[in-house]
């Protein structure tokens, strides 16, 4: 772990295992939690397979595109780790990119419609010619790269930064994190996909920007209260600062379109909420608590003193990797309230005492749900990476198909969270054996769960049980990496790939 090749290839972005240096810990289910979880497979056959995807809903039906897939070989799953790898034609292959945009809808299982990004500009081309061709291209790699940051507001899809080639066509060239930003009006584009141009709304359907301060791949994009939240993750590959920079910070910013073209997008940006001065400066990657990427990152509620009202806040919990040589995992909790500065005079609190044991500490499937009577809002993290296992350093922790449950009193001053662990197999059988999932999959809310009124993101558990009904379906957890192995350190047949599994997910009050 001493060259700084080998860290920066250990330290990548989509789809990288972590390091973790803590002893084996032994954590039990608590017998007095509140609320549960339960996974079974829903026998879908013909979703695609794709992990690190873009993604959004509109109908039940989910619109997905990007990220990676299995093209040949079973190519998608674990970027290859070898010391002779390379991030420009052997970690992540070119033919793993997935260059195909999929309508799907879970409850019929009928095979996907789905068209080329070719086919795309092609058909913008020909039937929406008010977008020119060239800005078309320079932001085609929208469509095609892998771990975006992404988030749906209403009708519209925000698609910001991701890894991918300089150029897809000669990938060779290098690889970059994208400065791109694309909106999306998801309802318009699903019907481009399925060939009902008629119901293209050719005037809302793309607006396009580059912002340098939004560069980011293995974070997250929350919005609430008409701001966006650019949390974590890192800029990594050819043009970063010494081959990667995190973001060491939360980035707000709101986004509107241009009043004189509506296809480009405008920028308001805020302060960062950091813990350094300056998160851009190169030796923020050294002291920064927000030095996080590839972690569970969820919404979440504080009460607000001043307002003396819930509000919707930020919760991030664990991820990688902690400055320096042993690239340890995080552990603890940050929790960002945008609208009040906490008894430290800051918009955060740093919930250090937090400790999730090394268990799913990579960017998984999380379910939120509040009960506004105890007034708690409890997290539930499914699969991924981290099985409590301890590992000396340059080893890594392993997939997993254990949970956490996470239970965060909002009224808590300071606010502080507890866990417990479900250490059964959440993806069928009785023992954490593989094959394993959910790491960089995605959980879908069913249509028809009343959220609560502060967010969107949050179950209302309370409305959910109303009926006395002690467990309710709630959502699906697709995609992802299916790993065959532990620590499978690569893809291919016997070792890890693209997972196209649909799981039903469950929430029970017991």
């Amino acid at each position: 772990m001493k060259s700084n090749s080998l860290n920066f290839l250990i330290a990548f972005v989509a789809s990288i295992l972590l390091v973790s240096c803590d002893s084996e810990t032994k954590i039990n289910e608590s017998s007095t939690t509140n609320y549960s979880v339960s996974i079974v497979d829903s026998g879908n056959k013909n979703a695609p397979a794709l992990q690190s995807f873009t993604h959004a809903t509109h109908n039940g039906e989910w619109l997905l595109f990007a990220g990676r897939t299995n093209q040949s070989d079973d190519n998608g799953g674990v970027h290859d780790m070898g010391q002779n790898s390379n991030y420009a034609d052997t970690s992540f292959p070119p033919r793993s990119f997935n260059d195909s945009l999929f309508v799907y809808n879970p409850l019929t299982d009928a095979k996907p419609i789905s068209i080329s990004v070719a086919q795309l500009m092609n058909t913008m081309a020909s039937k929406y010619t008010s977008y020119p061709t060239d800005t078309l291209k320079k932001y085609s790699g929208a469509f095609r790269n892998t771990n975006s940051l992404v988030k749906q507001v209403d009708d519209y899809l925000y698609v910001i930064g991701g890894y991918g080639p300089i150029s897809f066509s000669t990938p060779k060239n290098g690889y970059i994190t994208y400065n791109q930003v694309v909106k999306i009006h998801v309802p318009s584009l699903i019907s481009l996909v399925k060939g009902d141009y008629a119901s293209v709304d050719a005037s809302k359907l793309f607006a396009f920007a580059q912002n340098k301060n939004l560069i980011s791949t293995g974070g997250e994009l929350h919005y609430f209260n008409g701001t966006f939240y650019l949390v974590g993750g890192h800029n990594f590959g050819n043009t970063a600062p010494n081959g990667q920079k995190y973001v060491d910070a939360v980035y707000p910013f709101s986004i509107s379109n241009s009043s004189s073209n509506n296809q480009v997008l405008t920028f308001f940006e805020s302060t960062p909420i950091s813990d350094v001065s300056d998160p851009k400066g190169t030796s923020a990657d050294d002291t920064s608590i927000f030095r996080r990427r590839d972690g569970p990152i969820t919404a979440s509620l504080y009460y607000n003193p001043i307002t003396k009202k819930y509000e919707e806040s930020i919760a991030i919990y664990t991820g990688v990797f902690k400055p320096g040589e042993d690239l340890e995992a995080w552990n603890d909790a940050i929790y960002v309230h945008p609208n009040w500065a906490g008894n430290n005079n800051r918009l955060y609190t740093y919930d250090k005492a937090y400790n999730q044991h090394n268990y799913n500490v990579y960017s998984c499937p999380s379910v939120v749900a509040f009960d506004s009577i105890s007034k708690v809002a409890h997290t539930f993290l499914l699969g991924g990476i981290g099985d409590g296992k301890g590992a000396p350093a340059g080893h890594l922790s392993g997939f997993t198909n254990t949970g956490v449950h996470i239970q965060l009193n909002v009224d808590g001053s300071p606010l502080t969270s507890s866990n417990t662990v479900f250490s059964q197999n959440l993806f069928g059988g009785t023992t954490n054996s593989a094959p394993f999932y959910g790491a960089e999959a995605i959980f879908f809310k069913s249509n028809g769960f009343t959220s609560i009124k502060e967010s969107e993101e949050i179950i209302d558990a309370l409305s959910t049980f109303s009926d006395s009904k002690t467990a309710v379906e709630i959502g699906y957890v697709f995609g992802g990496i299916e790993s065959f192995h532990s620590n499978p350190g690569t893809y291919g047949r016997t070792k890890s790939r693209a997972s196209n599994k649909v799981w039903k997910v469950t929430l029970t009050k017991k």
